[in-house]
């Protein structure tokens, strides 16, 4: 069969929504449905991607969780009176629209869990069902899958990393498809980081033999060699194999475990792992991921796609983002004076990202004024949108081994910026290493949400772009939606 690289919206009915205190459970008419789900192969592929599916939708990485949440707290967009930018942007989590949101992504990020949660409930039983490899791809996606989703939850609305008691409660780590909600009580910091690093090492070993360990990139995301245009070289057997940059995969765990540890305090294991991807190599010796390059910015593509570890496709991202950045006086935009501020504009006057009005493009508005409308998610100049909204790029692990000790990277990734060679001899601190990652952060990660969770990370108690405004620790701590029982 033909690969598609347009999947089927997958909804399991098995996660329906029935109430917002009751959103978790299961009527047993619905698990002779699940059942018939996974009576073969095929079916645990599907719902694997319907969870991928799930996270590219607007509640999450589609739009929420990228553009619009971490990055209003973050003062990226321009804030609209009486509106959640304006409410998110001054840290109000009180309003009744501020409130929505955090529901609406919290229970996307549980459903999408619970989605997964039923493979891996299922997957042990019907392991002599799978060919090709197949049942340690699929059960090490999901569980790394879980794993990083714990994380991302944890990263919203944990605490500060350096405020956290290990004994406190922190989120749910849940592991099951349950048919009562009270079972979902707050799991302990010290479990939930416990069993996100268990996930991630289960599932790096599942995958040590990923097809992405075997072929390079540009081969998985060309399915049409199976047609035979060019036999001369090896492919994978199952059409499942490809696009693994849309999957997580290999890479994805090594770089999840990155970030934990970063989050952690270990910068030992941070770099460590950082370092397995930014030194990650093809069969012939060629880089694995490469940095963006001035060919890609040239072409418009600003989020670098050489450099996608993992990203979720989302297919509908035109008619999602027309509204938000492409068209109208709604858009999320900012000013070009504190755009030319972040982007240092008088002293990296050929930054790839920012010269030849590449990232952003300046328009009028009849009747409503200059807009700087955000290119980084357009394909093309013809306002369509790029399918593949990164989660984690290899910019990402240059930072982090920087922030751990390995300098010299963070100067490749400023010559594969084309960033002015004047501060080469100024990261001589860690306070200077962080001053300085904090405008790279905000350049390189601007609408997809990082600049949140460096801040947090951190925890700054003062921004001083775009103009200067106090923050409290709490405004880094989402609060858990009220509707959730296993809270109260």
């Amino acid at each position: 069969m033909k690969m598609k690289r347009i999947y089927l919206i997958i909804f399991i009915a098995v996660l329906s929504l029935t109430s917002c205190n009751k959103w978790l459970d299961i009527q047993p008419e619905l698990e002779i449905r699940k059942n018939a789900i996974f009576e073969n192969e095929q079916g645990f592929k599907d719902v694997l991607i319907g969870s991928y599916i799930r996270m590219a939708t607007p509640s999450l990485y589609g739009l929420n969780t990228t553009m619009v949440l971490p990055e209003l707290i973050s003062q990226h967009w321009t804030p609209v009176t009486g509106t959640i930018s304006a409410y998110l942007s001054s840290f109000d989590y009180t309003q009744t629209t501020s409130k929505n949101m955090f529901e609406a992504v919290w229970l996307q990020y549980y459903q999408t869990i619970l989605n997964i949660n039923s493979i891996l409930e299922d997957i042990d039983s019907k392991k002599d069902m799978f060919a090709n490899g197949n049942y340690e791809v699929i059960k090490g996606e999901a569980l790394g899958l879980r794993a990083f989703l714990h994380l991302e939850v944890l990263r919203f609305w944990g605490s500060v990393p350096g405020s956290i008691v290990l004994t406190n409660k922190a989120i749910p780590y849940v592991k099951t498809v349950t048919k009562d909600p009270n079972k979902l009580i707050a799991n302990s910091y010290q479990e939930v980081l416990d069993n996100i690093l268990a996930d991630l090492n289960q599932a790096e070993e599942l995958l040590s033999a990923d097809p992405i360990l075997t072929y390079s990139n540009a081969v998985l995301n060309s399915p049409s060699t199976l047609a035979g245009i060019d036999k001369t070289k090896p492919y994978p057997a199952d059409e499942y194999h490809f696009f693994r940059q849309v999957r997580f995969n290999y890479y994805a765990v090594k770089a999840t475990k990155a970030r934990y540890y970063l989050w952690r305090g270990d910068n030992v294991q941070a770099l460590e792992n950082a370092l397995a991807v930014i030194n990650a190599k093809n069969s012939d010796g060629t880089a694995k991921f490469t940095l963006g390059s001035e060919t890609a910015a040239n072409n418009g593509q600003l989020t670098f796609p050489t450099e996608h570890i993992f990203a979720v496709s989302n297919t509908l991202s035109t008619q999602t983002l027309t509204s938000v950045f492409f068209n109208n006086n709604t858009a999320y935009t900012q000013t070009t004076t504190y755009l030319n501020t972040a982007f240092e504009s008088t002293l990296h006057t050929s930054d790839i990202r920012y010269r030849s009005n590449r990232l952003w493009e300046l328009r009028v508005i009849p009747l409503a004024g200059n807009f700087n409308f955000f290119k980084k998610y357009n394909d093309t100049d013809s306002k369509t949108a790029v399918k593949d909204i990164p989660l984690i790029r290899l910019a990402e692990m240059y930072f982090i081994a920087t922030e751990c000790g390995s300098e010299l990277l963070f100067r490749d990734y400023r010559i594969a910026r084309v960033l002015d060679p004047s501060i080469d001899g100024t990261l001589t601190s860690a306070t200077a290493i962080k001053e300085r990652l904090e405008k790279e952060y905000r350049k390189e990660f601007y609408g997809e949400g990082q600049m949140f969770f460096f801040y947090k990370r951190h925890n700054y108690n003062k921004f001083t772009w775009p103009v200067a405004k106090v923050v409290t620790e709490s405004a880094y701590k989402l609060p858990i939606p009220e509707s959730q029982s296993m809270f109260e």
